[in-house]
């Protein structure tokens, strides 16, 4: 015999659906004792069916949403090609007017990679701020929370140099928040204020001197300072911390470049490679290959560094003057010029001679924001704020 899943009522074992509501019949039964009256049920057979009714009202949810999503995504591609549509035909018009528009394409996938970006950032940033406030375990949390907001609101509208007062306000009320220190070393250190990022810092150190952030940060900040042996020490014990970050054995490869050897800062810079390409760190490989007088190898990875950030200025010009060595005359001009167009202030971009031989070539010394921007990348410390609006 069959019970019905929604009547109850029994039916042959041979049909299809219930005789007397119609349901389709799902489940068959064995043949009731004889002594069983007529239409009584057993125990496992009304648990059978309460599960198949609890089963058949979530698949009736969840068809329901399948038929709203299937109707969203609909109207998302019929908005999207009507979008599209007004875009080509604007881009049809405008080069109609006589407008290049060759880089329209690929100045709208930058922009899209920008935006999705800035919201990435900002989440990271929102979950830190409350990761922060969740830490607080002093008596005045309401106040200690307004000052939070406060700082967060500034820094996500990329004005982090405004949120200083409430940053410094709500780590004197709880000096023991170590990511609050962090945080407040790291405004301070975009503002250049090495001082008083240095300070937050050693703060945090003293509390926790095995912490790996702290101490890569620390490290960057006093090579920035010129303080080398300092430097060399914390960067190293960075390393040892983890060897698996690339930004730290950048930023040592750095340093030992700026001391000259050559043999440490090829053996870091070729680790960070292998752990992550980034434009800053190919730069200096390349400057590095330069120095030594390999300039085929040098052109090589500051190619690579060119490609990874198109409006790296400093690796276009390490580039002609490598072209230069090699008698690319034609290369090298068109990287000076690239050069110059990047950044009309800086005056050696304008040279074009060809370096006599034995001059002593220059250094590849990264500036600081490359460097710190790959230390904020891999620690996911703050949003990279827009340097030149900030200055």
């Amino acid at each position: 015999m069959i019970h019905c899943q929604n009547c109850t009522v029994r039916n042959d074992a041979n049909r299809l659906f219930c005789w007397k509501c119609g349901t389709k019949l799902l489940i068959a039964t064995r043949w009731a004792p004889p002594d069983r009256a007529a239409g009584a049920m057993s125990f496992m057979d009304e648990h059978v069916l309460e599960r198949i009714s609890t089963t058949e009202t979530a698949l009736t949810t969840l068809e329901k949403r399948i038929d709203a999503l299937a109707e969203t995504v609909e109207r998302v591609a019929a908005h999207n090609f009507i979008d599209h549509t007004m875009i080509e035909t604007l881009t049809e018009s405008l080069e109609t007017a006589g407008l290049n528009l060759s880089s329209l394409d690929s100045a709208w996938r930058r922009k899209i990679d920008s935006r999705l970006a800035e919201n990435e950032e900002a989440d990271r940033l929102s979950r830190r701020m409350e990761r922060i406030v969740g830490a607080y375990r002093g008596a005045h949390r309401e106040q200690f929370t307004l000052w939070m907001e406060r700082a967060y609101e500034l820094m996500a509208s990329e004005r982090p140099a405004e949120s200083l007062d409430s940053l410094e306000a709500a780590f004197a009320q709880d000096p023991s928040n170590h990511e609050l220190g962090m945080l407040l070393a790291e405004v301070f250190f975009h503002a250049k204020d090495y001082a008083a990022a240095g300070k937050c810092l050693t703060r945090v150190l003293d509390a926790r001197p095995e912490d790996f952030e702290a101490t890569l940060l620390m490290g960057v900040l006093e090579k920035i300072r010129g303080r080398h042996a300092k430097a060399q020490a914390l960067l190293e014990r960075a390393v040892g911390l983890r060897d698996d970050s690339y930004s730290a054995h950048a930023a040592l490869g750095a340093l030992f470049m700026e001391a000259d050897n050559r043999a440490r800062a090829g053996f870091h810079l070729n680790r960070a490679l292998e752990l992550k390409p980034s434009a800053p760190t190919h730069f200096m490989l390349g400057a590095l290959y330069y120095q030594d007088g390999r300039q085929r190898r040098a052109v090589k990875h500051l190619e690579e560094a060119t490609e990874l950030d198109p409006e790296f200025s400093e690796a276009f010009y390490h580039l002609g003057l490598a072209c230069q060595e090699l008698n690319w005359s034609r290369r090298a001009r068109e990287c000076f010029k690239r050069a110059q167009g990047l950044n009309p202030r800086e005056t050696r971009y304008r040279a074009t001679r060809r370096a006599r031989s034995g001059q002593p070539r220059s250094g590849g010394r990264v500036s600081p924001d490359p460097l710190s921007g790959m230390v904020r990348d891999e620690l996911c410390l703050t949003t990279r704020w827009d340097l030149k609006r900030s200055e």
